[in-house]
C-alpha cells in the first residue's frame, strides 16, 4: 500500500481539530460515531467541514497531510497549522447548548430567475465573495469546527451545514471579504439534511443571488467559493457539472445530491457553489474519496441543490424548526410499460393517506407535476407545505383518479 493509499484508508469524517497554539504532530484514528459511509470496498462519502484543535479531515487534504507529515519538521515549521488529533464530538451534546435566535416570520428566500449576462471567472468571484462567510463553532474544549456559510439576507440570515455546527457551545462568522466579525446565533437545523440557518446582528450584507438548480445540465461550468483548511480564506475552484441528481447514501439516507469537480476540501462545508452567472445552486457538503482497485477516486465533490434548500430555510427562519410533509405511506418506485411512478405499498395508520390511499394506488403525478420517482414527489410535497393539499393523481384498478390529500408533519 502506498502512502496515498494509505492515507484514503483512514480517511474520517470532514472536521478537523486546529491547534491553538503551536504545530503538533498529525496522528488520525477514527471515531466511534463521525465515520464516514463506506461505498464498496474503499470509498468514502466524507463532510467538508474542519474542526480547529483537531478538526475532521476529509478526502484528498488526508493524503496531502500524510504526504505533508515526511516532510521534515524545519521545512512543515514554515507551514501554517494542520490538523492534529481529531477530538471526539461530546455524545451528550444537545443543540440546546448552542446561543438561539428568535424566528422571523416575515423573512423568506426565494429563488431568482436565471440571468441572461454570462460573467467572466473574476465577475463571479466580486460578486459571490462577500455573500461567503467562515463559520466557527467553538467546542468549548480547545477546539473549534471550521467552515463555511453563504448570506441570505441583508440582515444577517445564514446557511452552512449542519455538521459545522455539531458540538458547538458558541458561534463566530467572520466576512471572507472583510475583517468583520459577528458572534451567531442559531435559528434551526436540520441533522437529516445537513442544514442550518445562523442569525448575525448586521445590517447592509450583501446576499447571495440564489439560482435555480433545476435548470444545470451536465457540462455546465460551476463555481466554488469558500474557506479550505479553514485558513485559505475565499478559496475558488473550477469545475463541470458531473450530475445534476446524484442519490448517494449518508449514514443510511438517500441523498439527492450535485455532483461536481470543482475542488472541495476541508472548510469548504456550506460554502458555495454559482452557476457562469453568479448565482449561488448550491451549497457544498462532501465528496466521495477513497481507493478502488489500486485508483485514487477523486474529483467527486457532492453539492445540496439550492431548490431542495429553500422550502427548509424558510421553515426553519419562519418557525425556528424544520419540517417533513407527508402523505403517510410506505412506497417504492416503479416502471410499467411506458409509464412510472410511486407505488404504494401500504398507508399509515392515523395519517391522511390511510382513508384516500389503498395498497396497490400508483401515484402518477402531483400538482401537475409527474412524479416518476420518489425524488420528483417528495419535491413536491416540501413545496406544498404542511397543512395544505396536494392533488395526487392515482392509478387504481384501471383508471386514473384525482385525489387531494391534506399533508401532515411526519417529524412531530
Amino acid at each position: 500500500m502506498n502512502l496515498i493509499q494509505e492515507a484514503f484508508a483512514v480517511s474520517n469524517h470532514l472536521s478537523h481539530r486546529w491547534p491553538q497554539g503551536e504545530p503538533r504532530p498529525i496522528h488520525y484514528h477514527y471515531t466511534s460515531d463521525r465515520r464516514p459511509r463506506r461505498l464498496g470496498k474503499a470509498l468514502l462519502v466524507v463532510s467538508l467541514c474542519l474542526v480547529a484543535a483537531a478538526a475532521l479531515v476529509f478526502g484528498g487534504y488526508l493524503g496531502m497531510v500524510h504526504l505533508a507529515n515526511s516532510l521534515a519538521d524545519a521545512q512543515r515549521g514554515s507551514f501554517a497549522p494542520r490538523p492534529s488529533n481529531h477530538v471526539e464530538v461530546n455524545a451528550n451534546w444537545d443543540p440546546a447548548d448552542l446561543p438561539w435566535a428568535q424566528p422571523d416570520p416575515n423573512v423568506s428566500i426565494f429563488v431568482h430567475d436565471q440571468d441572461t449576462q454570462l460573467l467572466t471567472s473574476n465577475q463571479i468571484y466580486d460578486q459571490v465573495l462577500p455573500s461567503v462567510v467562515c463559520v466557527t463553532a467553538d467546542q468549548g474544549n480547545g477546539s473549534a469546527s471550521v467552515g463555511s456559510g453563504v448570506v441570505l439576507t441583508q440582515s444577517g440570515y445564514i446557511v452552512t451545514n449542519f455538521h459545522i455546527i455539531q458540538g458547538g457551545v458558541s458561534l463566530n462568522v467572520s466576512m471572507l471579504s472583510s475583517t468583520a466579525n459577528y458572534d451567531a446565533k442559531l435559528v434551526g437545523y436540520d441533522e437529516e439534511l445537513d442544514l442550518a440557518v445562523l442569525k448575525i446582528e448586521a445590517q447592509g450584507l450583501v446576499p447571495a443571488r440564489l439560482g435555480s438548480s433545476d435548470q444545470l445540465s451536465v457540462g455546465d461550468s460551476v463555481y466554488a467559493i469558500g474557506n479550505p483548511m479553514g485558513y485559505l480564506h475565499g478559496t475558488m475552484t473550477e469545475g463541470i457539472i458531473s450530475s445534476p441528481t446524484r442519490t448517494i447514501q449518508v449514514d443510511g439516507k438517500d441523498m439527492n445530491l450535485l455532483q461536481t469537480s470543482a475542488a472541495l476540501n476541508s472548510g469548504n462545508s456550506g460554502g458555495a457553489l454559482t452557476n457562469a452567472y453568479g448565482q449561488v445552486v448550491g451549497i457544498t457538503s462532501a465528496k466521495i474519496t477513497g481507493v478502488e482497485n489500486d485508483t485514487v477516486i477523486e474529483g467527486l465533490g457532492l453539492v445540496i441543490p439550492i431548490n431542495d434548500t429553500i422550502p427548509f430555510l424558510n421553515q426553519m427562519i419562519h418557525t425556528g424548526q424544520s419540517f417533513r410533509p407527508s402523505l403517510g405511506i410506505l412506497c417504492q418506485e416503479v416502471q410499467m410499460d411506458d409509464t412510472s411512478g410511486v407505488y404504494v405499498v401500504s398507508t399509515t395508520a392515523d395519517t391522511p393517506a390511510h382513508e384516500a390511499l389503498l395498497e396497490g394506488d400508483v401515484i402518477l403525478a402531483a400538482n401537475g407535476v409527474d412524479t416518476p420517482t420518489l425524488y420528483a414527489l417528495t419535491r413536491v410535497l416540501n413545496d406544498t407545505g404542511v397543512g395544505n393539499q396536494v392533488e395526487l393523481s392515482v392509478l387504481r384498478d384501471g383508471g386514473v383518479l384525482s385525489i387531494s390529500i391534506t399533508l401532515y408533519d411526519r417529524l412531530t
